[in-house]
């Protein structure tokens, strides 16, 4: 069961940080913490966390490459806002390309808001796949691992935020039942006087 639990456990941090290499609001900043504070419990391995989690970014970030490689500048205009860019970000991040180029790919990885959309100038210019691989792979290794060591340094830290999320998550739960409730019985009232 528990290794079960571990291989599910990589999974989702996996799919998770492939969602946020594609610029989605899924911040790393939390997902490789909680990897270094469960591996600090001894739930799962923060190697095989940080690996799993590095694999996702850098997949994430080849699907943002190829969907402006593939669909350009008209597509991004209609649908970036999509993943969190517009007209004005794209031309400050392709002049930054234009200017750095690979360095520009592996410094804006540790930028957060812009780490992930540096992937689509690169896409745009047509960057060699093998550099832009390595540049965003060696980023993406460096901040996920940092993060990672902070969650685990940090975990008793850590255990308190979550505890306190939990108790949260108990009281909107609360409040949710609590407003459909009231709806039901809102409804229930309305009908009961219209068939008066």
């Amino acid at each position: 069961m528990y290794e079960f639990t571990s291989q599910l456990s990589y999974i989702v941090i996996f799919i998770l940080m492939i969602l946020e290499g594609m610029s989605l609001p899924i911040p790393s900043e939390i997902i490789m913490p909680l990897v270094g504070y469960y591996s600090f419990k001894g739930y799962i391995n923060i190697e095989i966390g940080i690996i799993s989690g590095t694999i996702g970014s850098l997949v994430g970030s080849l699907i943002d490459y190829f969907i402006a490689e593939k669909l350009g500048i008209p597509f991004l205009s209609k649908y970036g806002k999509i993943f969190g860019i517009d007209d004005n970000k794209l031309n400050v991040l392709g002049t930054w390309f234009d200017k750095y180029g690979i360095f520009a790919v592996f410094g804006f990885r540790f930028i957060p808001l812009f780490r992930a959309l540096i992937s689509f100038p690169a896409g745009l210019a047509r960057m060699k796949i093998v550099k832009f691989i390595l540049a965003t792979f060696s980023g993406h290794i460096i901040w996920n691992t940092a993060l990672a060591l902070i969650g685990y340094e940090f975990a008793t830290q850590w255990e308190m935020i979550i505890n306190q999320i939990e108790k949260l998550g108990y009281i909107i739960a609360g409040i949710i039942i609590l407003v459909i409730v009231a709806y039901i019985i809102a409804i229930f009232i309305k009908r009961r006087r219209n068939l008066r």
